[in-house]
């Protein structure tokens, strides 16, 4: 009984010496004794015995440790919301203070905390600093199939998200979330500014839902960010980490969109009214053997061939010449450029910036007349720092700056308006120093140069990273969202992977890049998978060899997959897909991706398996009301049908749909009611005079052009007669007894 009584009295001692705020939905609890926090949302508790880590001059210092001088707050009104600011201040020593601040705002399913530490005598340097260390074990999620999400810090060396299953320790760069695959719950915790520090979100997770501690911490630095040395020491009289969010979200892809939004915040996007890209990018197929013959005899065929199928927006459309463009002379160069501007094409060039591929150290750095290349590169414990092949280059160093000028005046000079930019992680990796001494960390030198390389771009072209960091992302209109990709099931697969579990990164840049969509030696099968992975991506980005000694065969499934209005439309329409089922293995893609267009919706379905497989998609989970029927297309067939509750769709191994859901009338020879959609086979295919169907007893039989117009119509017959026909690529839909029946064929 005196034991019980002794906890009581400690209980009231501890609340006695305890702030505590309510804003919305959350509620902070601080101890004035030593700083440790409760963060609660709606009653549950998800940060647990908080507190604030940092290093100051090298000794790593607990907050606990410290004298708590206040805990005060006042009122706050800025860009994220109103509410209230809460400071937990702290005396480090006689000129050092510590202050931990949260943001608690109205209406919102986020705070944000920073920690700041001043000093009145003197440059203070710290290189790790963390507002979010709990100690404290929360119970967030119901039992069942969670996880705990890895987000890489570039795209470099195809490197994969992770859905880890829950219970492991999981170091995520940026942002990291914590969730269940299942309800989709879940809490995202993330860096939202990016202009001195890398960040490590790390979770420990025990058991099927317990988070036994969560770590938010500016200060990133190893495998992972490519450094070799520590992370360097952010210096002033002030010193801060970034502002960091934390949410609690009913649902975790709502929580990234809006870490993703909250970034934009601080960092606006770089201005872009030209609406999505439509590129061809050398590197898929010509790589080094590009020249100015096959680059202008593949602008030509895309002219006339796929841009007059609707491969281009609002009648644009880049030619992108990748690695390797040095091959064509400077008149050529600006010749390529004229050629492209008379068929209604824009031209691009590439370039890497913060990279020595000669790696000789006393070759002159272009745009100047005496400044060797050892004098610009970046070194870590006195050596070059070499990755992939490459000396990272000094983002702060004049001479860097001067052959910014050199490339980028060439490039305006010679009238190149798309711009890809490689091997950005070069410029961001931590050094022994760097020219501009006021400069001391990877982040501040790479910020410093894109900063300079945008003003050069004069706001004349899209800046497209390729291998690069995911933030900072304002330097960019766009980000190739992976690492890598041509043409096989296994490179979209990979894409994908990006896609599922960093789709919410085009609300920190306009497009998602999915790298080159390659037609050359795939069955069509494999072309549809890798041309609906950029749809569900991004920008679309064909790669092959479209000149006079191009493959043929690339050249007729490209007119042939991209003759397809409703699928052009929707590539104009739309951004990234959202992943709708997130129950995968730990690294791999899901099979289903959604999106909305206004009240239409688009969904993407991935069959990855060597066997046909049923997929049906229900639309409470889509978000779609139930009371009415809804018009269900499949646009790369043209196939449509009534349904009501959900879209069932059989699709064949390896091979994909894109579904469009909306209210609406199908025309009358077409209409089915609550029928399921199969393929069939027709043979002989290609044909030049009949065709024979596989499947018996069919009641009508309808032939479209690839465009969509109805051309011929049979009754119930096996065979059908098509010798009429010109040549070309045509769709059939045939009903049957329960079923409608879809398969494609070609008229030579």
């Amino acid at each position: 009984m005196k034991r019980n009584v002794l906890i009581l009295c400690l209980a009231l001692a501890a609340n006695a010496f305890a702030a505590d705020y309510t804003v919305g939905k959350w509620r902070l609890n601080v101890s004035s004794t030593n700083g440790v926090s409760n963060v609660y949302k709606d009653n549950t508790l998800v940060l647990s015995h908080n507190k604030s880590i940092f290093k100051l001059d090298g000794t790593q210092i607990d907050l606990t440790e410290l004298q708590i001088i206040s805990v005060t707050d006042e009122a706050v009104s800025d860009d994220f919301g109103s509410g209230r600011r809460v400071d937990v201040q702290a005396k480090v020593n006689d000129t050092v203070n510590v202050c931990h601040s949260y943001f608690l705002y109205e209406g919102a399913d986020y705070i944000l905390t920073r920690l700041t530490l001043t000093s009145s005598a003197g440059v203070i340097r710290s290189n790790y600093m963390s507002p979010v260390a709990t100690s404290g074990a929360v119970t967030l999620l119901s039992d069942g199939d969670n996880r705990q999400l890895f987000v890489p810090f570039d795209n470099d060396e195809w490197i994969r998200y992770q859905s880890n299953a829950f219970g492991n320790t999981t170091n995520s760069y940026e942002v990291g979330a914590v969730y269940s695959a299942d309800t989709h719950e879940g809490i995202v915790v993330g860096s939202i500014e990016h202009t001195q520090w890398k960040s490590v979100i790390i979770s420990v997770g025990e058991g099927t839902n317990t988070l036994k501690s969560l770590t938010a911490a500016a200060g990133a630095s190893d495998w992972c960010t490519r450094d070799i040395l520590p992370h360097g020491s952010v210096q002033g009289t002030t010193v801060s980490s970034p502002l960091y969010m934390v949410g609690m979200f009913d649902d975790w892809r709502t929580g990234m969109e809006t870490f993703g939004d909250l970034c934009v915040v601080l960092a606006p996007k770089m201005p872009w009214d030209g609406g999505k890209p439509f590129v061809w990018n050398s590197w898929g197929v010509l790589q080094t053997s590009i020249r100015y013959m096959n680059a202008s005899q593949s602008a030509l065929f895309i002219a006339d061939s796929l841009m007059t199928r609707g491969y281009q927006n609002n009648g644009t459309m880049y030619m992108d010449l990748d690695s390797y463009w040095d091959n064509i002379s400077a008149s050529d160069l600006r010749r390529f450029t004229n050629y492209c501007k008379q068929h209604g094409q824009k031209a691009g060039i590439y370039w890497t910036p913060f990279v020595d591929w000669a790696n000789n150290p006393d070759r002159i750095v272009e745009g100047t007349t005496d400044v060797k290349y050892k004098d610009i590169w970046l070194y870590a414990n006195g050596k070059p720092i070499k990755r992939t092949g490459a000396t990272a280059c000094d983002p702060t160093h004049p001479a860097t700056k001067a052959r910014m000028v050199h490339f980028m005046n060439n490039f305006h000079y010679w009238g190149y308006e798309f711009l890809k930019l490689d091997f950005m992680d070069h410029g961001i990796l931590e050094a022994d120093s760097w020219y501009d001494n006021n400069v001391t960390t990877g982040v501040e030198a790479y910020c410093q140069g894109m900063a300079y390389l945008d003003s050069l771009a004069e706001g004349k072209m899209y800046l497209n990273l390729s291998i690069a960091p995911l933030f900072p992302a304002q330097f960019a209109h766009g980000r190739r969202i992976a690492c890598d990709a041509y043409g096989s099931i296994g490179n979209s697969e990979y894409t994908l992977n990006s896609t599922t579990y960093g789709w919410w990164l085009d609300h920190v840049y306009h497009f998602n890049d999915p790298d080159n969509i390659v037609f050359k030696g795939y069955n069509i099968q494999t072309n549809r998978v890798r041309l609906a992975s950029a749809l569900v991506t991004g920008m679309l980005c064909i790669g092959d060899d479209y000149s006079n000694s191009g493959d043929d065969g690339a050249k007729q499934r490209a007119m042939q997959l991209l003759d397809n209005p409703s699928l052009m439309q929707m590539a104009r329409e739309t951004k990234a897909f959202r992943p709708l089922n997130t129950k995968t293995t730990a690294n791999t893609a899901t099979d289903r991706y959604y999106t909305f267009v206004d009240d239409t919706c688009y969904v993407a379905l991935f069959n990855w398996e060597g066997r046909k497989t049923r997929m049906q998609v229900d639309f409470v989970d889509l978000g779609i009301s139930t009371a009415d029927s809804m018009v269900v297309e499949e646009l790369f067939l043209g196939s449509a049908v009534y349904a009501k509750e959900f879209a069932q769709e059989l699709v064949p191994a390896q091979d994909c749909h894109i579904l469009k859901i909306y209210k609406g009338t199908i025309p009358s020879e077409t209409a089915v009611d609550n029928m399921r959609v199969e393929r069939f086979l027709c043979s002989p295919n290609p044909t030049d005079s009949s065709l024979r169907l596989s499947v018996p007893n069919l009641s009508e039989i309808f032939v479209y052009s690839f465009s969509g117009s109805l051309v011929a119509r049979y009754g119930n017959v096996s065979k059908i007669d098509v010798s009429q026909l010109p040549s070309g690529t045509y769709l059939i839909r045939a009903l049957g007894d329960d079923c409608v029946y879809i398969s494609e064929f070609i008229k030579q």
